[in-house]
């Protein structure tokens, strides 16, 4: 299990925006390839109760991303993107449409930096309107944000560890 489950915050910025942080004990470059490798999507993104049927991450500007989870007992969930701005091992810049809700598009801003051997991944959650971000978060935005990255942890510490 994580031993930094507790270094998770998030916090409303402003009535449209999401802010948040996470400490993973791994090297930045790992952390980067763990969140940009498609291949790596099943092994932590989202909660526990899902399972990554699809992923596809286009690494580039312009490059398209697109994750589909499901699970018996919520079903089908499908989210997309396109990348807007990828800096290698600090910055990823991306939209993301929950694509049964078309109409709301958010953007997020990752930020990767690392201190002795520590990542610090802060994220920023731009949305449309005051009802969107609340909506988002009221769905469980916060518990499933905590438990996929409880899950990367787990994930890139187990690489980090010598076979």
């Amino acid at each position: 299990m994580s031993t930094h489950s507790d270094t998770f915050t998030l916090e409303f910025a402003s009535d449209t925006e999401i802010v948040f942080t996470r400490k993973l004990a791994a090297p930045r470059k790992l952390v980067f390839e763990v969140m940009t490798n498609a291949e790596h999507f099943k092994n932590w993104y989202g909660p526990r109760t899902m399972t990554v049927t699809h992923a596809e991450f286009d690494a580039r500007v312009g490059g398209r991303w697109r994750i589909i989870s499901t699970s018996p007992e919520y079903g089908e969930h499908a989210f997309s993107g396109e990348i807007l701005e990828f800096v290698p091992v600090e910055r990823i810049v991306q939209s993301e449409t929950y694509e049964p809700m078309p109409q709301y598009q958010n953007i997020n801003t990752l930020l990767l930096e690392e201190a002795d051997g520590v990542t610090t991944v802060r994220g920023h959650v731009q949305y449309q309107s005051k009802e969107h971000r609340d909506g988002h978060y009221n769905a469980g935005m916060e518990w499933g944000m905590r438990e996929t990255y409880d899950r990367l942890e787990e994930l890139v510490e187990g690489l980090t560890q010598p076979s």
